[in-house]
């Protein structure tokens, strides 16, 4: 409906407008008035010739010459009112006049004709009252008809006198137009007399309702035509999408259902298409959410089903043991076991929570080169290993949360420090490819055994070394190192580095991210 309210609008507009401001009455009472002009010319050369030959209009008397001129060029078939003044300005003639004036024309209008009532009349008089309400007011001087000539009521003549044709435009009481055009009549230059005639704008208003009611029927077709297309502009656009809504109210019901339905949309190359894409990628990563969360349970039940069966069979056996010491090895294995669990609930918690956190924390621009250094200095001082910061330059910003990335690189910091014996070495390299910032976390532990450089960030994959105590770590670092990485738009791979005999001499972590 807004579509179609937009469109509609303008065209609903145009006729208004074209109405309120009256162009076409504009046009109407300008041909009129040429007209009237044209007539009084005429008529005021055929007196000045009358009275070149009698001088009668100078008598204040006009001759039957000068009225048989006065007669059939004004009312014959005409609503025409001419007036006849003299130099001094006595009206001695007047087409309409009462019997005072001598000769005098009396016009005795026919009866009106009684109008037949149908479809057609009662659009025109609907045509006619809605132009009425709808055009701009004129601002006009009042027509008065009195029996009684005044030059306050016609000050056009006194122009006239002085050799001016002079229009005015008029309207009545009622509304009604009247139009006046005074003319001068001349003798060899010298002004002899001058000639008012006043006629009704009865004419231009049907002129003008027969003009308006064309408009209007030609805006019926276009109205019509305009909301013919509307609807089917509308309805391509809302069709699709309503399509879109059952496809997705079904996959709300239908618990089996797990992708949209929408081939004959996917392939469109409009708007259309586009968000028929958007709610199949939407629903193809929602299931894979899905999916992730399922496996995430999975293994989550996996990983603490081990210490639970381990558990349950310490404390079965604890009861059937009666040699002490046997019996405080199973108490130390319960206990391994329960802080293994209790490490794994407190690593399995914060996983959970790290997709809501990361939908909802702030980023802003980091100083990645001041950021590692700090944790550089801090971590020194907590582990037995030679960390070194070496930088490609101090002034490198990233794009991101502040202390995620750190939770990041504190990961991997121990994660190598897991790797290497006292006093190794671990080197943090940044450097700068293109557009990128590359951070290096590199050991000189065994490396990653062959086949888990794709693996270790697996969640719960751990490929501890041999001397290691079994249980110390979830296998969730790498992994939660990774999501971090991958929600701020970087990458992370694990890598061995060797050396000029190719001989591994420890392993690498690798993190990239856009530099800003």
């Amino acid at each position: 409906m807004r579509i179609l309210f937009i469109i509609l609008l303008p065209v609903l507009l145009y006729p208004i407008i074209i109405i309120y401001f009256n162009k076409y009455q504009e046009i109407l009472i300008k041909s009129e008035f040429a007209a009237i002009e044209r007539q009084g010319l005429t008529l005021t050369k055929a007196l000045a010739l009358a009275e070149n030959q009698y001088g009668l209009i100078q008598n204040n008397q006009i001759s039957s010459p000068a009225l048989q001129s006065l007669i059939p060029k004004v009312d014959y078939g005409s609503n025409i009112r001419a007036r006849l003044f003299n130099i001094y300005g006595n009206l001695i003639a007047d087409t309409k006049a009462s019997m005072k004036y001598s000769p005098f024309v009396k016009v005795s209008p026919l009866p009106s004709v009684d109008k037949d009532f149908s479809l057609k009349t009662y659009f025109t008089d609907f045509v006619f009252l809605f132009s009425n309400i709808i055009s701009k007011p004129l601002n006009l001087p009042l027509y008065v008809d009195n029996t009684e000539f005044s030059f306050e009521d016609f000050p056009e003549v006194i122009m006239a006198l002085r050799g001016e044709n002079r229009k005015v435009l008029r309207q009545d009481k009622n509304g009604n137009l009247f139009l006046s055009v005074a003319i001068p009549i001349k003798n060899i230059r010298m002004i002899r007399g001058a000639v008012l005639l006043s006629v009704s704008g009865n004419k231009i208003e049907k002129e003008l309702v027969d003009l308006e009611t064309e408009l209007f029927k030609a805006f019926g077709l276009i109205l019509l035509a305009t909301i013919t297309l509307a609807l089917y502009f509308g309805r391509s656009i809302t069709n699709p999408i309503v399509k879109l809504s059952n496809e997705a109210d079904k996959i709300a019901e239908d618990k089996m259902m797990k992708t949209f339905n929408l081939s004959e949309f996917r392939f469109r190359k409009d708007e259309i298409g586009k968000l028929a894409r958007s709610f199949f990628k939407m629903t193809n990563e929602l299931q894979k959410r899905i999916d992730h969360i399922a496996e995430f349970a999975a293994d989550v039940a996996h990983e603490l089903k081990n210490p639970i069966t381990s558990v349950r069979s310490a404390s079965e056996t604890i009861s059937k043991v009666r040699s002490v010491s046997e019996q405080k090895k199973l108490i130390k294995v319960i206990q391994n076991d329960v802080e293994r669990i209790d490490r794994l609930i407190n690593d399995i918690s914060a996983a959970s929570r790290l997709d809501s956190e990361l939908s909802r924390i702030e980023m802003k621009k980091i100083d990645i080169s001041n950021l590692l250094q700090t944790l550089v200095d801090v971590r020194s001082s907590t582990v037995n290993c030679n960390i070194n910061f070496l930088k490609y330059s101090e002034d490198m910003y990233i794009f991101g949360n502040e202390n995620k990335i750190a939770q990041v690189f504190d990961n991997l910091i121990q994660n190598a420090v897991s790797f290497s014996t006292d006093k190794q070495i671990i080197n943090i390299r940044l450097e700068k490819s293109l557009e990128h910032v590359i951070i290096l976390v590199e050991d000189s532990g065994p490396g990653f055994s062959n086949g888990s450089l794709n693996k270790v960030f697996d969640r719960f994959y751990t490929d501890r070394p041999k001397n290691e105590k079994f249980g110390n770590h979830s296998g969730l670092g790498l992994s939660i190192s990774k999501q971090i990485v991958l929600a701020h738009g970087g990458t992370i791979e694990a890598l061995n580095r060797f050396n000029q005999k190719n001989e591994c001499v420890g392993g690498s972590v690798k993190v990239s991210f856009l530099e800003i």
